[in-house]
């Protein structure tokens, strides 16, 4: 979005300089096309923090059941989709000053998503990552003005 709006820049800037002396002093033409080409506003880097923190708070209790029965050596596949899911929805909306802390506060997702991924097999379970994690996405949020309605 950023780059169409630079290349939408860049040729209005070319064009204006190659514009005859005439053109000018018979000033601008507009033409409705031209008007409804106007670059849509990008959202901001607080909202895009928001929606993540939004996303984020909608498992947010949950999670922690979830990595403790990996922990534990439980595994439900149904479970771990949903789970996954929602992990991935989390990295696709997420800002990229967030990528770092939600990386590691969804790495027992992405462990086990390895061993689903190749057939199966036996999982070196770590949390040292989550729990980094955790406290840092939490602190994210919280700095973007993110609040929990109970």
């Amino acid at each position: 979005m950023k780059s169409a709006t630079f290349v939408l820049a860049l040729a209005l800037a070319l064009t204006g300089c190659a514009a005859s002396p005439a053109a000018e002093e018979e000033g601008p033409t507009t033409t409705p096309a031209a008007e409804e080409e106007k670059p849509t506003p990008t959202p901001t880097a607080e909202a895009d923090a928001l929606v993540l923190c939004e996303l984020m708070s909608q498992k947010l209790l949950e999670y922690p059941d979830y990595v403790l029965a990996i922990a534990n050596g439980e595994f439900d596949q149904a479970t771990h989709d949903d789970f996954y899911a929602w992990a991935e929805e989390m990295k696709a909306v997420a800002p990229a000053d967030a990528n770092v802390p939600l990386a590691k506060f969804t790495d027992p997702i992405y462990q086990v998503q390895e061993v689903v991924e190749i057939g199966g097999g036996s999982l070196t379970f770590s949390t040292d990552d989550y729990k980094a994690g955790n406290l840092e996405i939490m602190e994210y949020c919280v700095d973007a003005g993110f609040n929990v309605d109970n």
